[in-house]
């Protein structure tokens, strides 16, 4: 019989699809994959960008030993990387791997089948780290697959982790990433999202990211949208605009992290742009995208933030108009900059003001979903449900990353559909 195993992923859009480049790799060996319940291994993928994030995987790991008591538990992922002995530690934790050697799996778990190998198998040099040649033939949802392109980070913002538990920037040869784009779309996949730790950084030879953008809409396959996961304000230039501009297919969605609009605590975060060039380069997006949708990430309590620094904040957001906020109360991270700073903000503080910034968050969704009623989008149907009366409705997102309904009783997952935006977040599907 046939040894299983199951996958248990917290984080990012990057771990998701090395979990699903694990998952491949150790089918390809013979493996047999469970969706839960007792397996042989169970490999939990985790993320350190907070401490929220550390403590779920705990809780995790400790409540898949209580569950599956002979089961071998495998650590993975940032959350190992940068606390290998504290896992380790961790009753029920059999092997822990870190952020390396995704492609070479099955021989590290094959050791401990055997009772060889040792318990820790972290490289702690995680800067020097290559990049890891994984890929993959399918994806985990039948209508939107993750495309890694790049891992790595050289920024080193005051506040983040990942350049110390992912390494220093690195790519992927585009050969590969085209080929692999290449399958998942003649597989059937609608959107192809391209993601990384540092995507703008993309570096092959002479090839950048724009490059690699063009590159992937000029395949023969052309059934399929492409949206990039996000962008530094920094990285975007005249070429990404025309990008956006010329091909309908790059959907008109940019995620460009903010993290605080206040200058003063923007340098102390070591975030490398102004809040005028910001706001520039925002605005031109929105003159040379019709419709652009435009969302951010921005961090609250950051050591030194006064009441003034975060109302500078909430200004500015309502100044861009972003049509969604990602809001973060600030998380101390060990070996950061930020870390060892002065007048540290309670948490109280810190999760007061988030909650404040989410408010304003939501009332820009609300006007910029308020903006679009009336006019055409393409929706991706990624699920279908039924509402209390029994009628059946599809969801997914638009271009613009709208979470639209259609009503219909025809089966439309998987399927771009277009319609109208009408009140109710309903999208009309347009008459044949």
């Amino acid at each position: 019989m046939a040894l299983t195993f199951s996958i248990v992923t917290f984080g990012c859009k990057v771990n998701a699809y090395e979990s699903e480049a694990i998952r491949e790799e150790l089918e390809k060996h013979g493996l047999q994959y469970i969706e839960d319940g007792k397996a042989d291994f169970v490999l939990v993928n985790t993320c350190a960008v907070t401490l929220v994030a550390e403590k779920k995987a705990r809780e995790k790991i400790r409540s898949l030993h209580r569950l599956y008591p002979e089961s071998k538990i495998a650590v993975l992922g940032c959350f190992a990387q940068l606390h290998p002995d504290q896992v380790a530690s961790l009753e029920g934790v059999d092997l822990v791997l870190g952020t390396k050697d995704r492609a070479h799996i099955y021989e590290l778990l094959k050791e401990r089948i055997e009772g060889e190998g040792k318990e820790v198998e972290v490289n702690p040099n995680s800067r020097l780290f290559d990049y890891d040649p994984i890929s993959i033939s399918n994806f985990d949802r039948e209508e939107r697959a993750f495309v890694k392109i790049q891992d790595g980070c050289d920024n080193f913002c005051s506040y983040c982790i990942i350049p110390l538990t992912r390494g220093k920037a690195r790519s992927r040869k585009e050969e590969d990433i085209l080929r692999e784009i290449q399958r998942l779309a003649k597989s059937g996949y609608k959107e192809i999202v391209l993601t990384g730790i540092d995507i703008g950084s993309y570096e092959d030879g002479d090839k950048r990211l724009s490059d690699l953008v063009q590159d992937i809409l000029d395949l023969d396959e052309k059934t399929f949208r492409v949206r990039i996961s996000s962008l530094e304000m920094s990285q975007i230039d005249r070429k990404y605009i025309d990008l956006y501009k010329n091909n309908p297919r790059l959907v008109p969605h940019i995620h460009i992290p903010l993290q605080a609009g206040s200058e003063k605590v923007l340098e102390a975060m070591n975030r490398k742009y102004d809040l005028n060039r910001f706001y520039e380069t925002t605005q031109l997006l929105k003159k040379e995208i019709p419709g652009v949708a435009l969302s951010t990430d921005v961090i609250t309590g950051f050591p030194g933030e006064t009441e003034e620094d975060f109302r500078e904040t909430e200004e500015f957001v309502r100044k861009v108009g972003f049509m969604r906020l990602h809001v973060f109360p600030y998380s101390r991270r060990p070996y950061t900059k930020a870390d060892k700073m002065k007048d540290q903000n309670p948490n109280e503080v810190k999760k007061e003001r988030a909650r404040r910034l989410i408010k304003v968050g939501n009332l820009l969704s609300e006007k910029y979903y308020r903006e679009n009623i009336g006019t055409v989008h393409t929706v991706l149907i990624e699920e279908k449900a039924v509402t209390r009366s029994g009628k059946t409705y599809f969801r997914g997102y638009t271009e613009n990353y709208l979470d639209v309904k259609v009503v219909s009783d025809q089966d439309l997952t998987g399927q771009l559909v277009q319609g109208t935006l009408i009140e109710g977040g309903e999208l009309v599907p347009l008459e044949k």
